[in-house]
């Protein structure tokens, strides 16, 4: 780009612009300070009159018009370019940069971190996006550039659909461009899954939506773009993305894995506080030559599958299921030659014997029956690491199969022990961790097992995130607990669980929690021969002064008059 671009501040704090006026080096970058604006409003006219801004510097907080208002405002009234945007924010408020991003700026700097250090690469990648906008002279028209896409699109489908060791012939020529956009050095593809689960529920969460779709390619964009890292992104469908790389100006695979691993978790970092969605990612190991996409794909497939048995926001690479007894270029549950496919079988035909034994005993009045029988089945499904998750769930359709039956049997509806549950076959397959999957199973097994004896139905009311975590913090509420460790544990965010469980349960996380605490130190003091310090411990707070303060906030007296009021 031959020409200086044109760039345009908007702040209402006069020293703001001033300072962004004279703190950096302007045209050394190629940039002109072209006009300034006290608010978005006035902004909003600047650019009604002028089309040949460039670059804009916008505060989110401003009088009349706000930053986000303005950049809303862009649809209706901009029928030239709009100007790249950076945003400017007094504070990390991540539901207005969320905000921003989807509607189109590209990243944003907060004013406490605003000094040549922290601008300048934020400037650098805006020019870097503006050179990809400025059109060649002998430009394509927008109809042919738009084929150009989607050719590459089918290429790269190609590349991950045909093997190449059985259609030799179509795989080479689905390679012919990709030696030019990528080189074919130091080739790694990397798998990203997007939970539908993470930060609400599915029912609230739609990633079809455009712009969720729009903010999740510019993310993965934007960070490879920043990190040097060539590619191109593949949307192979709304919940997965396929990631071409390469990095051909490396040569220490230490580093390259280096400059993987900050990329990856930059994405997930981005993704969770802007959009508050998850992902998993799969990293392939490294190849030369066009001939492996295929292997890497499929190798990175198998890998990002891993977040069903390791959670969210993870990255795995082949180790991870080395690390387990596995060959992480496998896929499938077979993966580890005859001897792994004759445990497989045997694990497989174990696990049916045990979902019939789990409904047989439900039948007896007596919870520690089944109740141990369900433990042995998870600890077998512990051994299932490194399967596909669908094979998982085909070793599980059997319980299903067997509960069915005794629900048909006793003339009880699938909906009578879970609201709204008409086909636990499709439900059970879209649950995301094996973690969900155990404990869904446990609550249907909970709720038949009350069905069947009289018992008041347990936690039927409750959404499979919420019953997991209250369930858990009713066994556990003694030990280090936190919400930070239960959110990881379920598989949502911290701030979608807390949410969740104060909207189902009636009270916040830590109330609940310190409730159970309350409660159980109450029953404690009832006994003689208890120490107030042992009581405090035993409940899970190691700070005695701590409870001390928790116990009169609950119950408005201190530990020693309560006692002291039960011995009267």
């Amino acid at each position: 780009m031959n020409r200086l671009l044109k760039m345009m501040i908007v702040d209402d704090e006069p020293l703001v612009r001033l300072a962004l006026q004279h703190m950096i080096d302007w045209p050394s970058m190629g940039i002109v300070v072209e006009v300034e604006a006290a608010d978005g409003a006035e902004a909003l006219e600047i650019l009604k009159q002028r089309g040949d801004i460039d670059l804009m510097l916008l505060d989110i907080e401003m009088p009349r018009l706000s930053g986000i208002e303005l950049l809303r405002a862009y649809s209706p009234v901009m029928e030239k370019r709009r100007p790249v945007t950076i945003m400017l924010s007094a504070y990390s408020d991540y539901s207005y940069v969320r905000e921003a991003f989807l509607l189109g700026a590209i990243d944003f700097i907060v004013k406490a971190d605003m000094d040549e250090e922290h601008l300048v690469p934020v400037i650098l990648k805006a020019v870097n996006e503006l050179s990809k906008e400025e059109p060649p002279l002998n430009s394509l028209p927008t109809s042919e550039i738009e084929d150009d896409i989607d050719a590459k699109s089918e290429i790269l489908r190609q590349l991950i659909t045909f093997d190449p060791n059985q259609q030799e012939e179509a795989v080479a020529l689905a390679t012919i461009g990709i030696h030019e956009w990528l080189g074919e050095v130091n080739q790694l593809v990397a798998v990203m899954t997007v939970s539908q689960g993470s930060g609400g529920s599915r029912q609230e969460r739609n990633l079809s939506d455009a712009k969720t779709q729009r903010f999740i390619t510019q993310s993965v964009q934007t960070v490879l773009d920043a990190m040097s890292i060539r590619h191109f992104i593949y949307r192979k469908s709304q919940t997965e993305y396929v990631l071409f790389c390469t990095l051909v100006q490396y040569r220490s695979e230490s580093v390259i894995r280096e400059k993987v691993q900050s990329a990856f978790t930059m994405m997930q970092t981005r993704l969770i506080q802007y959009v508050n969605v998850s992902i998993s990612i799969g990293v392939s190991e490294l190849a030369s030559g066009t001939k492996h996409w295929y292997r890497l794909h499929q190798q990175a497939a198998h890998l990002a599958a891993m977040s069903f048995f390791a959670g969210w926001n993870k990255v795995f690479y082949p180790e991870s299921c080395m690390d387990q007894g596995r060959s992480g270029s496998g896929v499938g549950a077979g993966a580890g030659g005859n001897a792994g496919q004759d445990h497989v079988r045997k694990l497989q035909l174990t696990l049916k014997a045990n979902g019939a034994a789990i409904t047989q005993l439900l039948e007896q009045d007596n919870s520690e029956l089944w109740g141990k029988e369900f433990e042995q089945m998870q600890l077998l499904l512990g051994q299932t690491w490194g399967w596909r998750p669908q094979d998982v769930q085909a070793a599980l359709e059997n319980l299903l199969w067997e509960l069915g039956g005794l629900l048909h049997r006793k003339g009880i509806r699938w909906d009578e022990l879970e609201e709204e549950l008409q086909h636990p076959f499709e439900y059970m397959r879209s649950l995301e961790t094996l973690e969900e999957t155990k404990s869904w199973l446990h609550r249907i097994c909970t709720n038949l097992y009350s069905w069947l004896h009289g018992k008041e139905k347990a936690d039927s009311s409750y959404s499979t995130v919420v019953a997991t975590a209250k369930q858990f913090l009713d066994l556990h509420y003694m030990e280090d607990v936190n919400l930070a460790l239960i959110s990881e544990m379920v598989g949502v965010s911290e701030s979608y669980l807390s949410k969740q469980f104060t909207k189902e349960v009636g009270s916040n996380f830590i109330q609940y929690l310190t409730n159970l605490r309350i409660e159980e130190s109450k029953r404690l003091m009832k006994k003689k021969g208890f120490k107030i310090t042992d009581i405090a411990e035993s409940v899970g707070y190691l700070n005695v002064e701590h409870f001390s303060r928790m116990f009169k906030k609950t119950t408005g007296y201190s530990p020693k008059l309560y006692r002291e009021s039960l011995l009267k």
